[in-house]
């Protein structure tokens, strides 16, 4: 497979709700197309069973508890209240998130404090400063690269208050310490991006001519798209990827930037965005184009009207989801950590999931199942990271 970036071209073998706020702050979008390569039929082959094996695995439920590390003091942490400021409260899975925090910090005895970033600098600046005022136990933001609030991220250290910033990589020069750690989502959103290719790839015998939308935003987003082009390079010889960059910036244009490529290529056979909150802009395309019966689509998310659709649209191969109640305790546990002393682990075992035609039907597609996690199988984390803590 051949891939073209931005006129430059380059030869290539083979590709999470809060991402989508990160990516509209991006400040542009860039284009490229990409022409296919001489491979064997057995190649393809080969990459189609590869990938349905990869993606039989993803698609499995959770079957019990990992290995979460060892015990924490936490037993002055009772009383005390922890801040958490999502990059917006009310988009994605950031609310279910903010639920199990306050279930988690409950098991010892400590408080979880909201405050909404709104999806913008001056709204982290107001809640990070809000926290130095009041001077919580610690801080977790989610998804709010240090980047774009590094002056308030500086005075939160300053003040001696434990900050984890979640969901954004360590920028280069930036120290870090056991009261001042980031949360890389990667080992999350590298698994997501490798389980939606992994459908296009299995679906198309391993020679799918796709169209990707890829999100220009923080580092943290950046790489995951780039993991995920990098993969289809490695894992299908003979796949095809167009690029397109897009943003919360360019939304209302999106239909007509799907259906341009389509119409220009009339051998794009699959859309993937990289995330679902571009998944309705990118189905509008496919209609605007009238290609609804021969483009299929794959993409990832964790939220309740994606993994329905799942099921109910026949265009939507695969979800690939992340935990978000899961991803609520490994928090509570790394700042259970930090204040102990302890630095947090880097990262903590993985328990995506990759929604499918083949396992949503048993699913309990509501609210409640969705804000318990019910859907990637057991909850048994909970337990064993409550047996961490000495928690009740």
């Amino acid at each position: 497979m051949n891939t073209s970036f931005a006129g430059q071209r380059r030869p290539v073998r083979s590709l999470a709700a809060g991402l989508a706020l990160a990516a509209g702050l991006a400040l542009s979008a860039c284009g490229a197309s990409g022409a296919s390569s001489d491979a064997s039929g057995s190649a393809s082959s080969g990459a189609a069973k590869a990938a349905k094996a990869h993606l039989e695995k993803l698609s499995r439920p959770v079957p019990g508890a990992p290995d979460l590390g060892g015990p924490v003091d936490t037993s002055k942490v009772a009383g005390k209240t922890v801040f958490y400021v999502p990059i917006a409260l009310k988009a994605g899975h950031f609310p279910f998130v903010q639920k199990n925090l306050e279930e988690a910090l409950a098991k010892v005895g400590a408080r979880l404090h909201t405050c909404d970033g709104q999806g913008n600098p001056s709204g982290f600046g107001a809640c990070l400063g809000q926290a130095v005022q009041q001077r919580p136990a610690a801080v977790i933001t989610d998804y709010i690269p240090y980047e774009l609030a590094s002056t308030a991220y500086e005075k939160l250290r300053s003040a001696g208050i434990p900050v984890l910033i979640a969901g954004a990589e360590q920028p280069r020069g930036v120290a870090t310490s056991k009261a001042f750690a980031f949360g890389d989502p990667q080992t999350y959103g590298f698994d997501a991006v490798e389980g939606e290719a992994d459908a296009v790839i299995a679906d198309s015998d391993g020679k799918a001519h796709v169209l990707f939308l890829q999100l220009n935003a923080s580092t943290a987003i950046q790489a995951q798209g780039r993991h995920a082009l990098d993969y289809f390079t490695k894992a299908c010889p003979r796949c095809v990827v167009t690029v397109k960059g897009v943003n919360l910036g360019i939304m209302s244009t999106i239909p007509s930037l799907v259906s341009s490529a389509l119409v220009r290529d009339p051998g794009i056979g699959y859309v993937v965005p990289q995330t679902d909150t571009y998944l309705a802009a990118a189905v509008s395309g496919i209609q605007a184009a009238g290609k609804t019966r021969s483009v299929k689509v794959s993409s990832s998310g964790d939220v309740l009207a994606s993994v329905q659709q799942v099921k109910s649209n026949p265009q939507l191969l695969a979800m690939a989801g992340t935990n978000p109640p899961y991803l609520a305790w490994t928090m509570a546990d790394s700042v259970f950590r930090m204040l102990a002393g302890q630095a947090p682990p880097k990262a903590y075992p993985v328990l995506n999931r990759v929604f499918t035609k083949q396992n949503v039907d048993g699913l309990d597609l509501t609210a409640a199942a969705e804000a318990g996690g019910q859907w990637f199988g057991s909850t048994g984390y909970k337990q064993a990271f409550a047996g961490l803590w000495s928690a009740k």
